[in-house]
């Protein structure tokens, strides 16, 4: 045992060794530093697929096209090079190829943290098709392509669905959807896996015992359609694991010995990691190995004692199966997202019985779409009712809390303890979860907080302040550059109204989260910069906005409410009426980061700063105008950047400071000045990358929502 242990360990470590070298030590991965001009000749390898728009720093990105390619050849600065690398390619516009044809495209190559992939070419000029693909992968292609048209055309989230869940077609799938399906423990119906494979393997044994009498002649001729099947799905790394899988189950189960199906499983992971070494680090495949390894071990044995103890042998097969799968596959998923939903086994044993005819007709419908497409599209009607039940049940549950856990090992090692004592110890366990699930319920103490006067969210490379005015109100300074964050944050504080808007200024960091802010909350009015740039994010935010009361917020001007902990008022700072210039520093927009809007907040007895990325000019010209003097919490300028003008850092004099700051960002921010000086002036510094989303109350008490191992909650 233990030389078969070793002989596995150096043949796996050899091989990750072997492809690593190749995606590192090579002509174009050496070139990256510089981030070179680059044109390759490759082979596209899968779909091209739009990607979400994002915020990269302070500017919005506009949705762009993504596929892997291997590069066959490059070159940098007229020098040639035969290379066979995977590579990631980009565009901002459409890409008109298919998976299988060979093209050459320029563009340029940046490092990546994408371990699969030796570089990014972000592409600038136009593809040039140099040759086609094979007959089968045009063919499959053809499929796909009517087959979404013929399911766009049927409409709603549950013709979206369809093409994903048959052929793994997930381009008209909204994100928030895909996501909302992950946190219910449906994401596996939003695309291909194991069990449509499954699925479509069953049925085709079902229908050729009518053609073959021979279990032989039936797996061969079933083995053929699943090859062809492969194809139409797109054999990427996720396609060749979840038919890997589904030959393990099969071939097991046909030749009915169950014995062989763990030995089986063990050779299906040698051999796709021997394939592909990444696939050991892959949770894609962490969880389809453990799905897969419950419904051969467990499901029997969960199958067996549910029919004798209910006598329902049918029920007890639909429950057996997901309630298997779920419970391998829980420390996976506590260790990847810290999340556990309590409605994950019940909503897949609610949608399991349509999985199945959804998955043959639409297979059926996916063949017919290219000859006779009005077919298809029956076929779709006949079975959308179905996919849009799949959908409400996600819908239906994604609204219910969820058991947060540390997303650790340590959440794995909790859940794998909890699991043992099911095992062993029933009754213990189930009294251990109820005393745990009570205490989590009812004892105080989670963020931010009753008695909260100040929050700082924690929305990644932006900024997003509260400030509490009682009875689910709050002022709200930026929103951050991600609308599902900024309302995360503004549920877990309980704002429903908000009073007033500030947006310091019209960078995305600050004000691309809008809608999130909006969702669901009655904002009264709206305090902006007095400089309209950049004029896209400026006119997303007006037209989003609405009939808000819209205000060009100026030096001098003040604003008072009345909250459950005292008045508050509000003083603008900055910017002056007239536009101020001032040397542009290294980076991007000093005229539009000189316009932020600078507030002295007070709530009682407690004084906030905030200038959302004023720089050093700018600073020194409101120290200059105004009389500042020493306050209680200051929400750091510019993410805590190396430009500061210490003078106002010094007469600010903060008891608290506060960095909204994203985790592993690209502008080494906060800079180790920045947060020298702070310490040196006796503030205590508190950083959202480091410390999570941050409240203080009025007697300058702290919480934070980090991910802590102590950290369990609902959400």
């Amino acid at each position: 045992m233990a030389l078969i242990l070793i002989a596995a360990l150096l043949t796996g470590s050899a091989g990750s060794a072997i492809r690593q070298i190749g995606l590192t030590q090579n002509f174009l991965a050496k070139s990256l530093v510089n981030k070179p001009s680059v044109e390759i000749i490759g082979t596209l390898k899968t779909d091209p697929n739009w990607g979400k728009p994002k915020v990269i720093g302070s500017r919005f990105r506009s949705k762009s096209m993504t596929a892997l390619a291997s590069v066959s050849s490059v070159n940098i600065d007229g020098e040639v090079k035969s290379i066979r690398l995977p590579v990631r390619i980009t565009s901002s516009k459409y890409i008109d190829l298919i998976p299988g044809e060979k093209f050459s495209v320029s563009g340029v190559a940046f490092p990546t943290a994408e371990r699969r992939v030796a570089a990014l070419i972000a592409t600038t000029g136009d593809f040039k098709r140099l040759s086609q693909a094979n007959y089968l992968q045009r063919l499959s292609a053809e499929i796909r392509n009517s087959f979404r048209e013929t399911a766009k055309s049927v409409g709603g989230a549950g013709g979206a669905l369809i093409p994903g869940l048959v052929i793994g077609d997930t381009s008209l799938e909204e994100p928030d959807f895909i996501i909302e399906m992950r946190r219910v423990g449906l994401s596996h119906l939003t695309a291909v896996s194991g069990a449509n494979f499954a699925i479509i393997a069953a049925f085709l044994l079902w229908l050729s015992q009518w053609i073959f009498r021979g279990v032989k002649a039936r797996l061969i001729l079933t083995s053929i359609v699943l090859i062809g099947f492969i194809f139409l799905v797109r054999p990427s790394p996720s396609v060749l694991r979840a038919s890997v899988m589904c030959a393990v189950i099969l071939i097991a189960k046909a030749r009915g010995v169950r014995a062989d199906s763990v030995p089986s499983l063990g050779l299906a992971i040698a051999f796709l990691i021997l394939m592909d070494p990444f696939q050991a680090i892959d949770p894609g495949f962490a969880l389809s190995v453990s799905a897969t390894a419950g419904i051969l071990l467990l499901a029997p044995k969960i199958e067996i004692w549910l029919t004798e103890k209910y006598g329902r042998e049918k029920l007890a097969q639909v429950i057996a199966i997901p309630l298997s799968a779920t419970l391998m596959c829980t420390p996976i998923i506590l260790a990847i997202s810290g999340l556990f939903s309590l409605v994950s086994i019940p909503a897949n044993v609610l949608v399991a019985p349509v999985v199945a005819p959804i998955t043959i007709i639409g297979f059926i419908a996916a063949l017919l779409s290219p000859i006779i497409p009005g077919i298809s599209f029956l076929l779709l009607l006949l079975i959308k009712p179905l996919a849009q039940f799949i959908v409400g049940v996600s819908n239906t549950a994604s609204g219910l809390p969820v058991l947060m856990l540390p997303k650790s090992y340590l959440g794995a090692l909790i859940a794998i303890f909890v699991i043992a004592l099911i095992r062993f110890k029933k009754w213990l366990a189930l009294f251990l979860l109820l005393i745990i699930a009570t205490l989590i319920i009812v004892l105080p103490g989670g963020w931010p907080g009753s008695n909260w006067a100040v929050a700082n969210c924690n929305i990644g490379q932006g900024d997003g302040l509260a400030i509490n005015l009682g009875n689910n109100e709050a002022l709200v300074i930026d929103v951050g550059p991600d609308a599902k964050l900024i309302d995360e944050c503004l549920k877990d504080l309980a704002v429903k109204k908000i009073p007033l808007l500030v947006i310091s200024h019209f960078h995305a960091d600050h004000v691309h989260g809008l809608d999130g802010a909006l969702l669901g909350r009655d904002i009264a009015n709206v305090w902006v910069s007095n400089l309209d740039q950049p004029k896209s994010d400026r006119d997303t935010a007006y037209l989003l906005l609405g009939a808000t009361p819209i205000h060009q917020a100026t030096a001098g001007e003040t604003i008072e409410f009345k909250s459950a902990k005292g008045p508050v008022k509000i003083e603008v700072l900055w910017p002056t009426k007239l536009q101020s210039n001032f040397e542009a520093l290294p980076g991007d927009g000093s005229a539009i980061n000189n316009s932020s809007i600078s507030l002295l907040i007070t709530v009682g007895n407690l004084r906030i700063f905030t200038a959302g990325d004023l720089e050093p000019p700018a600073q020194e010209a409101l120290l200059a105008l105004t009389k500042i003097e020493p306050i209680d919490i200051y929400k750091v300028s510019h993410h805590g950047s190396s430009f500061q003008f210490l003078p106002l850092m010094s007469a600010l004099q903060p008891k608290i400071a506060l960095i909204s700051v994203g985790a592993g960002n690209s502008y080494g921010h906060p800079a180790p000045s920045t947060v020298n000086a702070l310490e040196a002036l006796g503030a205590k510094t508190l950083r959202t990358d480091q410390d999570g989303a941050i409240s203080v109350d009025g007697a300058l008490k702290i919480r934070t929502k980090r991910n802590d191992w102590w950290n369990i909650s609902w959400g």
